[in-house]
């Protein structure tokens, strides 16, 4: 014990980290640990790119990351794996873990790859941390085996708790810091650098890898239950004369039980994380033996819901629908329409044989266009920050959700 704590001193005191994948995400944590005073050396695999991070010329659609870069003078970007490896006494991984295909809930060759890579520099005495989401048992199954070849090594999970459009802010001011730790003196380190990062006092959860895979989808599964249980009970009241759904969920979120947050009615659960972690949560249930019945009662409500909404507009019987701000959540400042509730709206009445606009900012309607093509019209919103609500929105009662993950 006095020997990992002599190290985790050495580590803290060189402050030397890597990052491999500078995306939105790792970006965002490369510049905030930098920040605090760590030297960064990250990768990625695009050479403008790259090139862009260090003359300090990105573009950003995130908050606070142009301002951010502009002002870090301890990271620079590379093309080269082991510039990182060799620099580093933390390593951590942020690659895309996007949607898989059938039972695997995340594709996770992009990781894998990199894991396999970092082994074939035959690294010693490095601390390996996982960012990026994955199925419960993929340190102790698959992680882990890629680098059982590299001598005092350790292996970690530590993934954010962060909202796309608000990912500086969510680093700064966590409610929640997750650390699966490979051993002690990785877990002392962690802590840490959390404590010195961020501007509120956060929860640090120390825990396995393995509990931690299982805790990061169950908070997950647990607000979208939260969102589509607040929907449900909106569209009974919405059924129901005389009541009103907004007194009654407020009324609701003020059980200090319950809590006030995600608890409003409006479109359901959508955007990169969400579904697919609550998904995720119920196939691993299921590979273990247990059935998971409010995982898959809280996906099935999130897409009844939709074809309640879009109901509620047929009955209007309009011969054109507005369909405005139609990112993954409402007032989206960044260019994700990834299960869009709006858009599973839109795409419901157009079924139905209506004719459908979707009025949002112009790259937004871009990545509408790429997608769905001639499905619907078309309108530039007035304002490019976000998209004006429609008619067709405030006769909905303005259904913005409330989530903000």
């Amino acid at each position: 014990d006095l020997l990992a704590m002599a190290s985790a001193e050495s580590i803290l005191q060189t402050k030397r980290a890597g990052f491999v994948g500078l995306g939105r995400l790792g970006l965002c944590t490369a510049l905030t640990f930098e920040r605090a005073g760590w030297d960064i050396v990250g990768s990625d695999v695009f050479p403008a790119y790259v090139e862009s991070i260090n003359d300090k010329s990105l573009k950003s659609s995130e908050p606070g990351v142009e301002e951010a870069l502009r002002s870090c003078r301890r990271l620079r970007a590379t093309l080269s794996l082991k510039e990182v490896v060799d620099h580093a006494d933390v390593i951590f991984i942020l690659v895309a873990t996007p949607t898989g295909v059938g039972e695997h809930a995340y594709d996770t060759t992009a990781l894998s790859r990199v894991l396999w890579d970092i082994s074939e520099l035959k690294p010693r005495n490095k601390h390996i941390v996982i960012c990026c989401t994955v199925l419960p048992g993929y340190i102790a199954s698959t992680g882990s085996c890629l680098l059982e070849d590299c001598d005092g090594c350790t292996l970690s999970y530590n993934p954010e708790f962060i909202a796309q459009g608000a990912i500086m802010r969510g680093l700064a001011e966590p409610d929640v810091v997750l650390i699966g730790e490979g051993n002690t003196e990785i877990g002392d380190v962690l802590q840490r650098l959390y404590e010195t990062t961020t501007s509120n006092t956060p929860k640090i959860c120390r825990m396995s890898p393995q509990s931690a895979e299982i805790m990061k989808l169950s908070v997950n599964c647990f607000v979208t239950t939260k969102i589509s249980f607040a929907n449900m009970v909106g569209d009974i009241a919405d059924a129901t004369p005389g009541a009103r759904k907004d007194d009654i969920l407020r009324a609701v979120g003020s059980d200090s039980r319950v809590g006030n947050k995600c608890i409003l009615p409006g479109y359901g659960f959508g955007g990169p994380c969400f579904p697919r972690d609550n998904r995720a949560l119920g196939t691993y249930a299921r590979s273990v033996g247990v059935e998971p019945t409010l995982c898959d009662a809280t996906d099935r409500y999130n897409r009844l819901h939709a074809e309640i909404m879009a109901k509620t507009l047929l009955d209007q019987n309009l011969d054109r629908y507005v369909i405005s701000d139609v990112a993954y959540k409402p007032g989206c400042p960044v260019d994700i329409i990834e299960e869009s509730q709006p858009i599973e709206v839109a795409k419901r009445l157009v079924r139905a044989g209506k004719r459908v606009a979707i009025r949002d900012r112009a790259t937004i309607i871009q990545l509408v266009k790429r997608t769905y093509g001639r499905t619907f019209e078309y309108e530039i919103a007035n304002g490019e920050s976000r998209g004006d609500v429609s008619s067709t929105n405030a006769a909905m009662g303005n259904p913005l959700s409330s989530y903000s993950a």
